[in-house]
């Protein structure tokens, strides 16, 4: 697991080595202006650079660069911004050694353009506000520029916190960030301004959090060690049960995909709840899920209810939702699940949107609730609209999970999941994924971890970033386009058993 910080954890942390542990603050500095010249000589072994620097300590970082450069032979030009009033010690301190040096540095736009680097190091992750003026102009004049583009800690324009991306932005070739890296560097679009990121250690270390953690982290392969034991002795009952109440006329493929990707995650035993019109095809498809079906042409509620009750007790975990369709029985359905189940619950798709207007049910619930809208779900369960869900992911997920005490993946292209124990980032995945289907395998996965007795949050966490491998690995194996569910499906036992891997094809 690493840890995910905004602005302010950043800021916490760094303070504290400096006044806690008496680490002078142009110690990490010297530390931080090393590591990004080692990046740039790995990048550019020689050649003319261009560092534009501002009035803060991500400035003082920059011009400390810029005399590590210039002793390597480099043809350094030193760009600053004019005094404002607010030039930190350290900023100034450095400004006083290049003096001592002879190097001069500049306080307007050189009309020179063509530089083999171009560093940035205006704002870092202190930036809140969008650029303008003169800040705005020289961003501009950074982009239009030739040469490796290279960000000191946080491209310019890119908020650290979020990753809103204003306009003027930064756009970075790489990113030499310091300690841990920041939730802007993660979140759209500011993901797409760093370019790659290189997180560079520089004496800040978890110590430094005294206590406090972050809020934020991205799980990383070591994390697979966390996985369910497979115990020699096991059976099919000592890996869980998954109820799926899934799918409906025409549906079926829901309810094939969450129950599969559940049995493929390792429980022992599938049930799927569905629609007498999809036995046929599930038998034929998977038939190692046990049936409960219901009359969809002539319900008859008394019976359903009964059935249903029973397949609630025998589960560990439930799915429910996937193909489920809006109809009155799908309602009745949703209802009794959230009201009377006593395991985990993974609500997906349909039982979203029911849920959407019968919200009273999620604060009657005792049993566990994972949900996992995407934005046009989001958009409907809180009253938002999409592009205001889309521009603050972390937030929506965050306060939905705390207000409703459940929670909640809320997928994108960087998923976020947040519960009681923190966020999650998901950095895992790629575009081939955005089929249909495959935030139905997802809903398996988080059921499949659950019933093998992983707590339902951790389940999400664990869930989501096991999606992600297992579609990176079927887009290598068939290529970004053409990665379909199943194939999704077909990868997750060699992302869980990695060792299993033989090449980079899987």
């Amino acid at each position: 697991m690493k840890w995910i910080v905004n602005s302010e954890e950043m800021n916490a942390c760094d303070s504290n080595t400096i006044r806690h542990f008496k680490v002078p603050a142009i110690v990490l500095m010297e530390r931080a202006a090393l590591c990004f010249v080692d990046e740039v000589v790995k990048n550019v072994p020689s050649g003319r650079i261009l560092a534009v620097c501002g009035n803060g300590n991500n400035g003082a970082d920059g011009l400390a660069a810029v005399r590590l450069l210039y002793q390597r032979g480099y043809q350094v030009t030193a760009v600053q911004v004019p005094d404002n009033g607010k030039r930190t010690k350290e900023n100034q301190l450095q400004r006083d050694i290049l003096a001592q040096y002879g190097i001069h540095i500049l306080e307007q736009l050189p009309k020179e353009m063509h530089f083999d680097c171009v560093a940035d190091a205006l704002f870092g992750v202190g930036l809140s506000r969008e650029p303008k003026g003169i800040y705005a102009e020289w961003i501009s004049y950074m982009n239009a520029c030739s040469g490796l583009k290279a960000a000191i800690d946080m491209p310019s324009g890119v908020s650290s916190d979020d990753g809103t991306a204003y306009d003027p932005a930064f756009a970075a070739d790489i990113t030499v960030t310091f300690a841990y890296q920041k939730a802007g560097q993660v979140l759209y679009p500011g993901c797409r301004y760093c370019g790659d990121i290189i997180t560079a250690e520089i004496g800040i270390t978890d110590q430094s959090w005294l206590g406090v953690k972050p809020s934020c982290f991205t799980l990383e392969p070591s994390d697979l060690k966390q996985l369910p034991y497979r115990h020699p002795r096991g059976n099919k009952g000592t890996f869980g049960h998954v109820l799926a109440v899934a799918g409906s006329r025409q549906m079926a493929g829901a309810a094939l995909f969450c129950a599969k990707a559940a049995y493929c995650t390792g429980c022992g035993l599938v049930k799927i709840y569905t629609a007498e019109s999809n036995r046929q095809i599930l038998q034929s498809t998977l038939p190692e899920a046990i049936l409960t079906v219901y009359d969809d042409e002539a319900p008859q509620e008394a019976n359903e209810r009964q059935s249903l009750a029973e397949a609630l007790k025998w589960a560990d975990a439930v799915i429910l939702g996937p193909g489920i369709g809006q109809s009155e029985q799908a309602q009745r359905m949703a209802t009794q699940v959230l009201s009377d189940a006593a395991v985990p619950v993974i609500a997906d798709a349909d039982a979203l949107n029911l849920l959407a207007g019968n919200l009273h049910l999620l604060q009657a619930m005792t049993a566990p609730l994972v949900i996992t809208p995407h934005l046009g779900e989001m958009a409907r369960l809180c009253g938002r609209n999409i592009k205001q869900i889309q521009s603050s992911l972390r937030q929506t997920a965050e306060q939905f999970a705390k207000s409703y005490q459940l929670t909640c993946v809320l997928k994108d292209a960087v998923t976020v999941t947040a519960g009681t124990c923190g966020t999650s980032l998901n950095t895992s995945g790629c575009s081939a994924m955005a089929k249909g289907g495959s935030g139905d395998v997802l809903a398996g996965m988080i059921a499949g971890l659950a019933a093998q007795g992983m707590d339902p949050e951790h389940a999400a966490h664990m869930g989501v970033y096991l999606h992600g491998l297992a579609g990176s690995l079927a887009a290598r194996r068939k290529g970004s386009y053409s990665v379909l569910a199943r194939d999704i499906i077909d990868a997750i036992g060699a992302v869980m058993e990695p060792e299993t891997l033989t090449d980079g094809r899987g």
